[in-house]
């Protein structure tokens, strides 16, 4: 019964909390806990029972005040949106080290007041933050890693903890803190989370750790220079909300915040009102002695004014150090040294990026130098670029010609020099780009990517859309991604080459058309296929097409999908393509978003303008008209002539083959009709070309 009243105690506290965070949830701690609950409920009561034993620092090892927690920072951005510089990650450390030890700049004002006499009670943790230099397989590093994730980095949540789900996976936690930054995190509807954290308690998972976004995160940069990181730091050693519970004169050491130094508050409150007092209630035990008003200046608190932790949050943290094994492993100096913290930083990697490497020719890249450490001299080479080489931290190099480049960067610390090259790492691609008409039915191209006419993104480092012969809508091959039973919500983009559309009058209409082949796994799948377009070589996107659900196909088998037919295929057109994408660097990209579906497939791509199915070769003759055209099956070819003569009808493909003759022999004069019958042709551009005696005519042709 004890433990049952216990339980729903603990339980109630956190719901309660909860449903007051709905206000402006800033920290998602709250509701991430109670998910946990939901799921565990055992873990409240364990919970309970360590911040018991916690807050009266019976748990405590001896008196250490020498902590030193290593830490690796995973950024994962957005095409560079997102990717923070190394300054602002060292920023965030910086004020850790600060606000953990007392040294921030505001640190004086805590108030010591009558009301309110907190600056005896504010606490140094003496912990100190450092990156990690050694990471798990022994190798240098700066502690930093960095993933261009796409959409993943935006609504994230745990999905950015692991790398199969778009994220970056957990560096073992008994040996590395993990802080995981991104452009935004995932709140339910519940408002603006800015970070949220993972408690210690019941061991920890491969969760643990802070998820944050990069605008709370440091001081520098794209950050507001808020409190977030020492909050949410805060609660990974096991620090609650100096709200938790709200108003209580139970036993201060055993409910609430578990802290006899924090007065309790009657909820979230995000004010800095020097007279703020929430609660009439005096705990138990209580370190004042009378009606303290509310403690905003606490960094566990949701003020804007945070500046200190108490004595019993450091008792707590302490004690959880002590005494979670984990957290003892990681803060072992054995472990320290393991890990490289405590050591002098030495030169031992040159490392650099751009943020995505592939441009248009006449373009330009900005490099980044992530070397480490204490860098003071650069010597790039840059295969294909403009300058050759460069002596600059941060050099922007031209391209001029489309062609794949290597990067090499040398970097010396004025003793040591170390150097690194990547291959293949620029992608230029020509500009202008492939002309119109434009036809892509994958039987001439060799592998997908190939670099020129298509590349391919992919967010989980698992399968990616590639070249096939399992099937063909009308040869026998096509573009296809391996998505049978693929259920991370990741996404994987099939992105092509420049094409150049800077021909076309901005009068025209611009067609693009394209087959796909899909069937679900089951009748729940609510996959997507997204359409975007760029007029500037792929530096922006706009979403033109969104397929999804039923709409992408009704139909469903559990086995791994591979169509048989023609019948098979969807056909889609796209006509919102405006004038203002007639450029030379226009490209294309296919988007598909997994929900435990399956295989899908995509081939006779077709970008004609409108006026390319009727240019005649000589303006002199009117000799024919074609219809429909666009033809999905039967079309009507008319011709006029003028005397008795022998014509020949023939029908090109877009190589110049020749795919049929539609008519050979004598015409009367006068008007005629002649069927030609497409269905047997692949989906594409075809010439139709009409030879009367010396006269020629030739009329564009667009299969559907």
């Amino acid at each position: 019964m004890k433990i049952k009243l216990l339980l729903g105690i603990f339980l109630s506290i956190f719901v309660q909390t909860n449903l007051f965070a709905q206000l402006s949830p800033w920290c998602g701690t709250d509701q991430y806990l109670k998910a946990q609950v939901d799921s565990n409920p055992s873990l409240a009561l364990e919970m309970h029972e360590q911040l018991l034993r916690a807050s009266s620092g019976v748990l405590i090892d001896g008196d250490r005040e020498d902590y030193i927690i290593p830490v690796v920072v995973h950024v994962l951005h957005d095409n560079g949106t997102g990717n923070i510089s190394n300054e602002q990650i060292l920023s965030g450390i910086q004020m850790l080290n600060e606000d953990f030890n007392r040294t921030n700049e505001d640190a004086s004002e805590t108030r010591e007041t009558a009301d309110a006499p907190f600056m005896g009670y504010a606490a140094g943790m003496g912990i100190r933050f450092e990156l990690a230099k050694i990471d798990p397989e022994g190798n240098c590093t700066n502690g930093i890693q960095r993933r261009n994730v796409g959409s993943q980095s935006y609504n994230a949540g745990n999905n950015a903890k692991h790398d199969n789900s778009g994220g970056l996976d957990a560096w073992n936690r008994n040996y590395y803190f993990n802080i995981w930054i991104v452009n935004s995190i995932q709140s339910d509807g519940a408002g603006t989370i800015l970070g949220y954290a993972e408690f210690p308690y019941s061991g920890g998972s491969s969760n643990y750790g802070v998820i944050i976004r990069n605008d709370a995160y440091g001081t520098t940069g794209t950050a507001s220079g808020d409190r977030t990181l020492s909050h949410e730091v805060g609660h990974c050693l096991g620090l609650l909300h100096t709200f938790q519970g709200g108003c209580h004169s139970d036993a201060c050491d055993g409910n609430g915040d578990y802290c006899c130094d924090t007065p309790p508050v009657a909820e979230p409150l995000w004010s800095c009102i020097t007279t703020q007092n929430s609660c009439d209630d005096i705990p138990t035990g209580d370190t004042y002695g009378f009606n303290a008003v509310d403690q905003f200046e606490n960094f566990m608190s949701y003020s804007p004014c945070q500046n200190m932790f108490s004595e019993d949050q450091k008792t707590i943290v302490h004690s959880n150090l002590s005494s979670i094994t984990f957290l003892s492993n990681l803060v072992d100096p054995a472990n320290n040294e393991a890990a490289g913290v405590g050591m002098p930083a030495i030169l031992c990697k040159a490392q650099f990026e751009s943020d995505y490497p592939v441009i248009c020719a006449g373009g330009a890249l900005a490099f980044r130098d992530d070397s480490y450490n204490n860098v003071t001299e650069w010597n790039w080479t840059f295969e294909g670029g403009s300058p050759a080489s460069s002596t600059a931290e941060n050099p922007v190099i031209n391209y001029t010609e489309p062609g794949i480049y290597s990067v090499t960067l040398e970097v010396s610390d004025g003793i040591s020099t170390v150097s690194t090259t990547i291959d293949s790492y620029v992608i230029v691609l020509a500009d202008p780009g492939f002309g119109l008409p434009y036809s892509q039915n994958f039987e001439t191209i060799t592998s997908v990517p190939d670099f020129s006419h298509f590349l391919v993104m992919d967010e989980d480092n698992d399968a990616i859309w590639s070249l096939t012969d399992l099937a063909g809508y009308s040869g026998t091959h096509s573009a296809f991604l391996e998505n049978r039973g693929v259920n991370n919500g990741t996404l994987d983009e099939l992105i092509s080459g420049s094409l150049d559309l800077s021909g076309v009058d901005v009068e025209d209409e611009l067609i693009f058309t394209f087959k796909y082949a899909y069937i679900k796994r089951n009748s729940g799948n609510d996959e997507w296929l997204r359409f975007y377009i760029s007029k500037d070589c792929g530096e922006t996107w706009a979403l033109r097409k969104n397929i999804h659900g039923d709409a992408l196909s009704s139909e469903s088998q559990n086995s791994a999908y591979t169509p048989s037919s023609q019948d098979e295929w969807y056909t889609v057109a796209i006509t919102n393509i405006y004038s203002e994408y007639f450029t030379s660097g226009f490209r294309y990209k296919f988007q598909f978003e997994n929900d435990n579906g399956n295989n899908i497939y995509i081939d006779d791509i077709n970008i004609y303008s409108a006026s390319m199915v009727s240019i005649p070769e000589n303006e002199r003759l009117a000799l024919v008209e074609v219809y429909p055209n666009p033809t999905l099956g039967e079309t009507t070819i008319r011709l006029q002539t003028t005397a008795n003569q022998v014509v020949l009808v023939e029908a090109y493909n877009s190589l110049g083959e020749r795919v049929d003759v539609i008519l050979n022999g004598d015409l009367t004069s006068g008007t005629h009709s002649l069927i030609w019958n497409t269905e047997g042709l692949a989906t594409g551009i075809y010439s139709v070309r009409v030879i009367a005696g010396d006269e020629i005519q030739t009329i564009r042709v667009v299969k559907g």
